[in-house]
């Protein structure tokens, strides 16, 4: 799937207990491990940018662009991820000397640790759940289950139309649920 469409899930599936620009940012950040080195790579080689068209191949980018793929999207490496983003949330909570961490900048509210890693991870695994279908044998295919196994789903490009029209309309939709639940709850006035 697109970056854009991946930002605004992440955006929807944290919705209201994650700030949205890193909801966002998890969600893109798998994309942006595999592609962004191979873009610096091809830079300083001096070759031409890649056009991706329907004819791209994962073999027409630099090798790093399909290692770093791998690991950003692999369910088991994005676990590892999770335990360590888990981990360190442990040590801010032992450092504030509270037992659940404080709403701020990224959390919309009050939780535990393990709740705050589970919501920043969210949209990292989101990402790798819609790129499965949505991601061929012969473009870079989701290794989900690397390293344990190399089985990859042969999906449908995620530009063909349908699949396209049918993520701007499920977009939609949520976006317009989530609004009508966010004014929903703010004129609920609270009891005195």
């Amino acid at each position: 799937m697109d970056v854009v469409s991946h930002a605004i899930w992440g955006r929807h599936l944290t919705h209201g207990r994650l700030n949205w620009k890193l909801a966002a940012a998890m969600a893109v950040l798998p994309d942006l491990l595999a592609f962004v080195p191979s873009t610096i790579v091809q830079l300083l080689s001096g070759k031409p940018r890649v056009n991706i068209d329907e004819n791209s191949v994962t073999s027409d980018l630099p090798s790093i662009a399909w290692q770093m793929y791998q690991i950003s999207h692999s369910l088991v490496w994005t676990f590892v991820l999770f335990l360590c983003i888990w981990g360190t949330l442990e040590y801010i909570l032992k450092k504030q000397q509270g037992e659940l961490l404080k709403a701020g900048k990224y959390l919309q509210n009050e939780m535990k640790p393990r709740t705050a890693a589970t919501l920043m991870i969210i949209p990292w695994i989101s990402h790798i759940i819609i790129d499965m279908p949505t991601h061929t044998h012969r473009f870079f295919p989701t290794p989900f289950l690397m390293p344990f196994s190399d089985f990859m789903i042969d999906g449908i490009m995620w530009s063909t139309w349908w699949v396209w029209g049918l993520n701007v309309i499920a977009i939609i939709v949520v976006w317009r649920i989530l609004n009508q639940r966010t004014a929903a709850m703010a004129s609920i006035e609270p009891r005195a």
